[in-house]
């Protein structure tokens, strides 16, 4: 949990120490035709919106997305969106504290004061400070239903009747505890008297405690550089977001630049006039329209009214965002091979997946999200089991007094608690049944078609499994081929991470805790092993010294091959200049078998319960769930340069067992 204005300055403070070179064409090739994106600097943020949607199938869609965007995308803040006089403000909460908690992400919350007491904003502050968050938009909010548009010297009808009102009291009852956003009119605002009059309230919304802007979204970057400079003559000297709303459909385009009273350039209805009819074709130029927005302002020197960071009106979609960020360099694009070329450089915009967006390197502090909650900001060492589904580790471990910081210790510890039960009942949503059925087999017959659902997700043509909250870790690209081989050939992966050996910490999949460190991991699958593979495992275990392996079932049994009895392992560490050395994930034992628990569950509450008692279908799970074991493997070997991958391993086993 941090304030977002803390966050931008010490960005820039950052930015400032480092001062490095723009990117060129050299460092990665771009195919978009906007010759500035060759002067964008290495480091800019941006952030999302988001609006609480009606349906509780849709809140727990946006909660999904916003959980994929943040890890892959990696925004300094998202904010989201409040109804008339609190309509939405239990869903807005939800939002903005989910995000915060699970995601690991700071919110920004909007707080409108249209319709509402004191008393009731009172009541609403009190509540956002118990979610933990700690940024608010203020807001005068919308017209109130039935009045098209807010007309000069208009108020809110609440006891608050402007927006400066709503900072004065958010300071008066919570002094400095909150972050405070306003809005910027670049073009004018509905109730102003003219555009002087505008500039002297935004002034006054600073003077009363705002801590920075976010501007109204245009379509003209020279209306926001000049917006920015008169700004800056009348003395207001914050940070001001430029608001981009990427272009999703003709009519809504027209709707809302006429309803918002938006300038639009006409090479811009000339380039979207000749494709109105064509959506697809609208939102690849809109797209093209939002980088050149984009890269202007961020090309254009601060004292020339450009800014380091954007705000994007995302609507809660996510394609067209991730392919602008993805075009201006601001995240990679995997390839999807096992070759040790784990990137494509060459960034088409119609060729573009959203699910193949690794986070920036130089943002990721360590190859998993922390939470963005204030008791948690010294957690730095979480066990490997629950990578692929954080949110259940994150409600397991809610209740903890303390977090493992440094390393992770004694896991019988006191200090550490115990890992709650809670998310055996938490399950992210994989759609309705029919999305379900239609995701994991609607009537799965033998092990292979278990098995190829393993193996469609490897490769990205399932979305989801029950152990598995989120697409592929950019990371396991690099052995993609071999583990859909593994899941093909029964051993059922849920998690997995390839051994690298001194990678640069800033390097593009495999990079975390900033720059001018080096990174290591061992080589680790965990997989589900049924009768005829784990005696495999085995015996590879037993001829290789450098491997451990640990495996439970469904009843608890347990067997152990090449490890001393106990001991917490390093699975992934970072040396770093002046800092000691980090170990983010480990592999606890103990810990292992509380998380066998909940892999074991999950057959039963997201896979059997799908298919009618005594089917076929359903004995097939069953007896997937009720013999095979949870295997995990650990590579110690991270520094064996002769190529051979433990994925490598595991598939040389299997198939000399089948010559035997």
């Amino acid at each position: 949990m941090t304030k977002i204005i803390d966050k931008i300055i010490s960005f820039r403070k950052k930015a400032k120490r480092n001062k490095v070179d723009p990117i060129t064409k050299d460092d990665n090739n771009n195919n978009n035709n906007n010759k500035n994106l060759d002067l964008l600097p290495r480091e800019w943020f941006y952030s999302f919106e988001f609006f609480p949607p009606k349906t509780e199938a849709g809140l727990d869609n946006l909660l999904t997305r916003i959980d994929r965007m943040s890890n892959r995308l990696d925004p300094l803040f998202i904010d989201v969106t409040w109804g008339e006089a609190g309509s939405t403000s239990v869903r807005s909460i939800a939002v903005a504290s989910h995000a915060q908690r699970y995601c690991g992400v700071d919110a920004l919350l909007h707080l409108t004061c249209t319709g509402m007491t004191k008393d009731q904003i009172a009541s609403v502050l009190r509540q956002v400070k118990s979610h933990g968050v700690q940024n608010i938009l203020a807001l005068r909010g919308d017209p109130p239903r039935g009045k098209p548009s807010w007309l000069k010297d208009d108020v809110s009808g609440g006891q608050c009747d402007r927006a400066i009102d709503l900072i004065k009291l958010i300071r008066e009852l919570h002094g400095d505890y909150f972050c405070i956003a306003c809005a910027g009119h670049p073009e004018g605002h509905p109730s102003s008297h003219s555009q002087e009059m505008e500039l002297i309230h935004l002034k006054e919304k600073i003077e009363a405690g705002a801590d920075f802007v976010i501007t109204q979204f245009f379509y003209d970057a020279d209306v926001f550089l000049e917006y920015v400079q008169k700004c800056r003559a009348v003395g207001i000297t914050c940070p001001m977001l430029p608001g981009i709303l990427p272009i999703q459909s003709y009519s809504s385009f027209t709707r809302m630049t006429s309803f918002f009273n938006i300038t639009v350039p006409e090479y811009i209805m000339k380039r979207l006039d000749p494709v109105k009819e064509d959506d697809e074709a609208v939102k690849d130029i809109g797209c093209e329209i939002a980088i050149d927005i984009a890269t202007k302002i961020l090309t254009t020197p601060l004292d020339n009214g450009g800014m380091d960071g954007v705000h994007f009106y995302t609507l809660n979609l996510e394609r067209s965002v991730t392919r602008i960020l993805m075009a201006m360099n601001a995240v990679s694009t995997l390839s999807g091979s096992d070759g040790n070329d784990a990137i494509k450089e060459n960034v088409n915009l119609q060729q573009i997946s959203p699910s193949l967006a690794p986070m920036a390197s130089h943002r990721r502090q360590y190859p998993w999200r922390p939470s963005a909650m204030e008791r948690r900001e010294k957690e730095d060492v979480r066990p490997i089991n629950w990578a692929n589904r954080p949110t259940s580790y994150v409600l397991r471990t809610e209740d903890w007094d303390e977090f493992p910081n440094g390393r992770w210790g004694d896991s019988t510890s006191p200090a550490f608690g115990e890992l709650s039960d809670l998310s055996h009942f938490y399950s992210f949503s994989l759609g309705t049944e029919e999305d379900r059925l239609a995701m994991l087999g609607p009537q799965p017959l033998v092990p292979q078609d278990v098995y190829e659902v393993f193996a469609k997700y490897v490769e990205g043509k399932v979305p989801h499994l029950p152990w598995c909250e989120t697409t592929l870790k950019p990371e396991s690209f690099t052995i993609q081929s071999k583990l859909a081989d593994l899941n093909r050939a029964g051993f059922l992966t849920i998690n997995s991470q390839p051994a690298i050996n001194g990678i640069a910490s800033n390097n593009t999949v495999f990079g975390w805790g900033g720059p001018g460190g080096y990174v290591y991991q061992k080589g680790y699958i965990e997989c589900f092993a049924g009768p005829e593979n784990l005696p495999v495992l085995l015996d590879m275990v037993a001829k290789q010294e450098s491997l451990n392996l640990y495996a439970v079932n469904y009843s608890g049994e347990e067997i152990r091959a090449g490890v001393d009895e106990g001991g917490v392992t390093a699975l992934t560490w970072g040396v770093f200049p002046n800092r000691e050395i980090l170990q983010p994930t480990i592999f606890d034992p103990q810990t292992y078998l509380i998380w066998a628990e909940e892999a074991f569950s999950l057959w039963t509450t997201m896979w059997l319960n799908l298919y009618d008692f005594e089917s076929r279908s359903y004995s097939l799970i069953e007896d997937i769930r009720d013999n095979y074991f949870l295997v995990a493997i650990i590579d110690n070997d991270f520094v064996s340069s002769d190529g051979v991958s433990l994925c490598d391993k595991i598939l040389e086993a299997k198939r000399r067992s089948q010559e035997t």
